[in-house]
This record gives C-alpha cells, sequence and structure tokens, in this order.
C-alpha cells in the first residue's frame, strides 16, 4: 500500500505548505536493532535580642541550661550511597574530619569553614552554579512563609548591630521569597529524591525535586532543613537518604549548610534519632552545620509551640532559627567569595549521537492477526527523557514484544494495524509490518509533544510537524497534533517546550487548507470520538490559584453545533487538607457513544495522588456511573486508557513504584458485560530502573 505524508509550516510569505510525497519515493534507511542501553525489560510473566546575642558565639552552655536530656542513642549501621566520591572528595578528604562524642556539643554556628567547603564552591563555579543563588530543602517548616522569608518580605530584620548580615539579604535577594520545589509541608528526605512528589506544574517527567530544583535555580547554597518523617519504625532510613541528598549537592558544587531542629517528634518525642544523624553527616562532610536545637534550649518550651502537637516552632522559634540561617549563610558566603575563582564554565550539552539505523522487519515475528495493544514508552533519567521503546501487547495470551528498541517511540499506529508511525529523536519512521519493510520520511521531526505525526481518516497521507520549517503563532510553536475524523483542518497545539514532554501550552488552534489560523477559546487537552462528531476537553479558566489549577468537571461539545451545545459533567467533591482532584485523562469508545474518565485525587501537601478514580460517562442517557478506584500513586505516572475495539471493556496502564525504587506497569480491566471494574489483568509487565510510563497507546 502507498502513503504520503504532509508537513506542515508557517513562513514570512505563506502560512502554510503541504508537502505530499509518496512513501516509495523516499529513500530506505533500515532502522537499528542495536541492544537497548537501559535495564527496562519485560517481566517474566526570653528576650530574644539577648538570647540571641549571648548563643550567638557560644560554643559551650551551661549544663543547668541543658533540659529535656537523654541518653544517646547507639549509631546503627547506615546503609552508604551508592555513588562514587567526586575528585573533589578525595582531594579533601586527605584532612581528617573533626570527631564529636555528642552531637548536643556541636556548636550553634559554625566557628571556621573547612577548606573543603572552599574546594566545593570553586568547583560548582566551574560548572556554572550561580554564586547569588541558595535554595531550600525541607518540610513545612523550611517554606518561605516561615522561613528566611521573613527577610525577603521585609518583616524581620537584622539586628543593628549585625547590619553586615543586609549583605546576605541584598545579594540572595530573589532566593529569600522563592519558593524551592524542594521546599514543601510532608516532605521527607526520601521525598527529596523521588520523582512522584515533584511539583508536576514545574518538573519535567521523571525529575525528583532535587534534580528539578538545580534546573530551576542552579543554586550554589543549599540550606538542609528536614525536620520530619512519617512512619517512626523506619525512622532509621532517614540517614539513608539525607547522605543521598548531600552526596548530590556535592556532585553540583553547591555548598550544603545542614540544620538541626528543636523537637524529637520522629518518636513521638522519646528521643533524638534526626539530629544525631545532621550532626554526623555535617561532621563527616566538613559541611557548615547550624546546631539550632542548641540555641532553643533557652527559649520557652524550647523553641515549640505549646498548643499545637509538638513539632510546629512557636514565634520565638522561628525568629531565632531564621536568625541562626541567615548568620551561617552570611558567614559561609563571605568565606568563600574571597577564593580565587576560575571563570565559570556553564556546562552545554553534547548531545547523543542518533545511530545508524537497522532494521529487519521480517526478523521481528510480530503476529496480531487477533489485534494488538501497540504503545510506545519513555524513560526519564532526573529528567533526561528518551524513548525506550516500541512495544506489541498481546491481550488474549498477555504476551509483550519488543518491536523497536530504545530510542524510539511510537506515534500512530494505522487502522488494521499493519503500519506503524515510529521515531528515533528527530528521524521520523514508517514501519509496514505486513510488508515488512521500513522507510525514512524525514529527519527534521518536531518530537517534543505528545504526537507529532498521525494517519488521515484513510490512512494515506501522514501529517507531521516539521523542526525546520515550523508552524508558527502569535502566541509561540506548534508542538502537539490532535487527530480528529475532519481531514479539512488540522488542530494544534501551540507554545513551547524545553525537551520531549515538557512544554508550555499557549491555546489550542484550527488552520484551514487556505492557511487561516484561529485559535479555539476555552478549550485545553480536547480529544475528539473516533466519528468526529463530538469533543470532549477541560475549560482552562477553570484551573485557579484557588484550586491550585485542578480542574474538576470535563466538557462535551457536539462538533457540528459549537458552544451551544456544551455539556458539563461534574465529579464528587473530595475532602481532605490540601486535597484538590483533577481530571487526569479520559477517552471515548469505539462508538463515540461514551466516555471512560481517570480522575486523580491530588494531595498538594504532600504532592503526589492519593487515588485513582474512574468513570463512566453515557452520552446518550447523561448518567455518569462510577467505576471504581485504586488507591496509591498512579495517577502522578502518566496513566493511559484504551478501549477494546468491540467497545465491551477497558484496559488501563498504570505505572508504580515497587519498594525497591523501582518502576513497573500493571495493566487493570474494567468489564462493561460484567460489570466488574478495576481487576488486575496483567502485573508488572513492563519494568525499568529509571522513571518509566507509556506514551501513546493504540488497540487495533
Amino acid at each position: 500500500m502507498r502513503s504520503t505524508h504532509r508537513r506542515y509550516q508557517m513562513t514570512m510569505s505563506m502560512l502554510l505548505m503541504l508537502v505530499i510525497v509518496m512513501s516509495g519515493c523516499q529513500r530506505s534507511d533500515p532502522i537499528s536493532t542495536a541492544e537497548p542501553i537501559n535495564t527496562i525489560e519485560p517481566a517474566q510473566n526570653a528576650d530574644m535580642t539577648e538570647v540571641i546575642g549571648t548563643i550567638a558565639d557560644s560554643t559551650k552552655l551551661p549544663e543547668e541550661n541543658i533540659t529535656n536530656t537523654e541518653e544517646q542513642p547507639t549509631e546503627q549501621p547506615t546503609e552508604q550511597p551508592t555513588e562514587q566520591p567526586t575528585e573533589t572528595d578525595r582531594q579533601t578528604q586527605l584532612t581528617p574530619a573533626p570527631t564529636l562524642s555528642d552531637w548536643r556539643d556541636a556548636p550553634i554556628s559554625p566557628e571556621t569553614i573547612s577548606e573543603r567547603v572552599r574546594q566545593i564552591y570553586q568547583e560548582g563555579q566551574q560548572q556554572g552554579r550561580d554564586p547569588h543563588s541558595f535554595s531550600v530543602i525541607g518540610d513545612c517548616q523550611a517554606i518561605p512563609f516561615v522561613f528566611l522569608g521573613p527577610y525577603g518580605r521585609g518583616e524581620l530584620e537584622p539586628e543593628a548591630a549585625e547590619s553586615q548580615l543586609w549583605k546576605a539579604i541584598n545579594t540572595f535577594n530573589p532566593s529569600f521569597t522563592r519558593w524551592s520545589v524542594t521546599a514543601r509541608g510532608g516532605f521527607t528526605a526520601a521525598s527529596i529524591l523521588n520523582p512522584l512528589q515533584a511539583d508536576p506544574e514545574q518538573c519535567k517527567p521523571g525529575e525528583t525535586p532535587l534534580s528539578c530544583e538545580y534546573r530551576l535555580n542552579n543554586p550554589a547554597f543549599v540550606l538542609i532543613t528536614l525536620e520530619t518523617w512519617l512512619d517512626p519504625d523506619t525512622v532509621d532510613r532517614y540517614e539513608i537518604y539525607l547522605r543521598q541528598i548531600v552526596e548530590k549537592v556535592l556532585e553540583q558544587g553547591s555548598v550544603p549548610i545542614l540544620l538541626t531542629k528543636a523537637d524529637s517528634s520522629e518518636l513521638r518525642g522519646k528521643e533524638h534519632v534526626i539530629n544525631p544523624v545532621i550532626v554526623r553527616v555535617a561532621y563527616e562532610n566538613q559541611l557548615p552545620l547550624v546546631n539550632f536545637w542548641r540555641a532553643a534550649q533557652y527559649l520557652d518550651n524550647y523553641g515549640i509551640d505549646p498548643e499545637r502537637e509538638g513539632f510546629h516552632l512557636s514565634d520565638a522559634g522561628y525568629k531565632l532559627k531564621n536568625t541562626l540561617a541567615l548568620r551561617a549563610l552570611y558567614q559561609v558566603w563571605t568565606a568563600v567569595e574571597g577564593v580565587d575563582q576560575k571563570e565559570a564554565v556553564v556546562p552545554t550539552a553534547t548531545g547523543t549521537p542518533e545511530p545508524t539505523l537497522d532494521l529487519d522487519v521480517a526478523a521481528l515475528n510480530v503476529d496480531c492477526s487477533t489485534g494488538c495493544i501497540f504503545f510506545g514508552a519513555a524513560q526519564s533519567v532526573d529528567g533526561d527523557i528518551t524513548g525506550a521503546g516500541v512495544y506489541a501487547y498481546h491481550p488474549e495470551n498477555r504476551d509483550l514484544t519488543q518491536i523497536l528498541p530504545d530510542g524510539f517511540d511510537l506515534q500512530d499506529v494505522s487502522e488494521d494495524g499493519q503500519r506503524l508511525l515510529v521515531n528515533n529523536n528527530h528521524r521520523l519512521f514508517e514501519v509496514d509490518l505486513g510488508a515488512e519493510s521500513s522507510s525514512l520520511l524525514t529527519e527534521s521531526f518536531k518530537f517534543y509533544g505528545k504526537q507529532g505525526a498521525y494517519w488521515d481518516n484513510r490512512d494515506d497521507e501522514i501529517i507531521y510537524l516539521d523542526e525546520t520549517a515550523p508552524l508558527q503563532t502569535e502566541t509561540g510553536t506548534a508542538y502537539n497534533l490532535i487527530p480528529a475524523a475532519d481531514d479539512e483542518r488540522l488542530i494544534f497545539e501551540c507554545g513551547s517546550c524545553q525537551s520531549k514532554d515538557y512544554c508550555q501550552s499557549e491555546g489550542i488552534f484550527t488552520m484551514t487548507p487556505d492557511g487561516e489560523i484561529s485559535q479555539m477559546e476555552t478549550i485545553a487537552k480536547p480529544i475528539y470520538s473516533p466519528d468526529g462528531s463530538r469533543v470532549a476537553f477541560l475549560n482552562p479558566d477553570a484551573a485557579t490559584a484557588e484550586t491550585f489549577f485542578h480542574t474538576r468537571y470535563l466538557v462535551l461539545e457536539d462538533t457540528d453545533v459549537g458552544i451551544a451545545s456544551r455539556r458539563i459533567l461534574y465529579f464528587p467533591d473530595v475532602s481532605g487538607f490540601m486535597v484538590y482532584a483533577d481530571v487526569e485523562t479520559y477517552a471515548f469508545s469505539p462508538d463515540s457513544s461514551k466516555v471512560f474518565i481517570l480522575y486523580d485525587v491530588y494531595s498538594e501537601y504532600y504532592e503526589y495522588s492519593l487515588r485513582l478514580q474512574t468513570y463512566l460517562w453515557d452520552l446518550n442517557t447523561g448518567v455518569r456511573l462510577d467505576m471504581g478506584l485504586l488507591q496509591g500513586a498512579s495517577a502522578s505516572l502518566n496513566p493511559r486508557i484504551t478501549w477494546a475495539p468491540d467497545g465491551n471493556s477497558v484496559l488501563l496502564f498504570l505505572t508504580d513504584l515497587t519498594e525497591e525504587n523501582h518502576y513497573s506497569i500493571s495493566v487493570y480491566q474494567t468489564d462493561l458485560l460484567s460489570g466488574e471494574h478495576m481487576l488486575l489483568f496483567d502485573e508488572a509487565f513492563l519494568k525499568g530502573t529509571d522513571y518509566l510510563y507509556l506514551t501513546n497507546l493504540y488497540w487495533r
């Protein structure tokens, strides 16, 4: 079968260019079957002024003033981070770290700044760290509302005797009021390294909060004040994660400043477990330490709010903590700024060369005569997203076949399930399983959005976005195509992209064959029914700051009628502190009469999904049916839906995080005939050590 393809572009002289080329006229460029390089594998089936002024330079505290003490806990062996020491580590560890018999004896403020800290700063400057920027890693007591932010907002000022601290406030001014993505209510040491708890509005898929913070803020200094652990029975794991965080900060060439905490709530007030770890890690790595606990012993109730649960600080406690943190930042900054610095070198991405492609389609032995679910996979290492292969899944026998290796992604599948549009970054191919052949369509494919290429309704023309001839509007560049039954117009999403699956939308647009472009108002994430008669979408105006930019209803419109036909489907309210619901994704049934909807119940406090609820909207009756729920964070990991071709069942492909911090994809089924909801259909059929999710999905 012959096929043609079209390239959409806009130049100064014309709005649209259609390039129709017969596939047979394209040079054949076989696709590589090189072994994958990742580890994704299919599964085998007082007066505060006086107090602060007194304690700032103290190295010893009178024993009678230290209350609320207990025996020092026995140190337990801890798991060491897997990362290898950097060259800076090897050089600076020649000087033995000071020892400390009791963490309570650690000075309140850093007495000296080690040579190692200076070397860390120098290396960071060579890596391009911003010398006027700091970040904060912590929980609800580290957000700028209470920690350092009061200086940026003018609510707190240094005492006259410490006017030199104004230099630090002025130098780092934007950082004082900035909300670090590594500081959130509910965060623990484990959260900082968990991609599930990265801010989905600011972070790329697969980025951890820490790697995301570096991309956004590029700090030369990092204040670490992680004070909570949610499970007392596993609090010993705090040390494992804290060490990994510190190691990653050091690898980036940033200077960590660690702070102890005033409370011992991790074991319900029985003893301190976290503070000894903080001090031990700081001393072993010769890092600046603020022993806030020691300073807080002079305050009423040791700096803890007596009317709350024993964790949050009193006003005096917050003020003291802010003062000590600012002093430490100033001390470290002034100690390192005089060091002879090499010219900062900002690292530049060299890119991975695209391989020579070579594929023997005949050797694939893909049998989809009874139907297959085709999908692409992607993996992310701290936001560096790459294709993780193209697969065919057989729902009858639950077999998984990898059609194309790592580096490839799926764009579209023909209705007969014989031809695939796939890409390896900018190279777009057509793979014909029936003819056992492949051909290169273009080497300038724009692949950043969810879908940049598809077949028309006759499956004989290919529409794709071209990187060298971009389709542009006043608001940006087209990066995502939205297939519809109407071949007479092109529907696309416009905006800007930083990488694959990390784009900022500026609206949905349409373009007619004569080049007329118009924006579709109050429409986001549109999906068209198979017959083209209806479109389901979200209202972007409903996502407000009051709802943390979540949208809790779905809109339906008849395409031949327009706005006058709009209907709204609301969902049940959700409850909980800072819990909001969001319409995650949705899909029409093959006969266009129903919509299956995934509804994400999301905690803004913990920054991850609590559960995934499912609903069915019968468009003929207007009835909304509850189709079951699944507890857990799957909704945070790009869930995917596909209807069976007969319309009698729905399969959900959900990614989950294992206990080993690996990723696995399982299949759940909702059967409309039997009424069974969210049954496990195939468990962990695809696994990966890195952040793993599915891209496009088709049941043919």
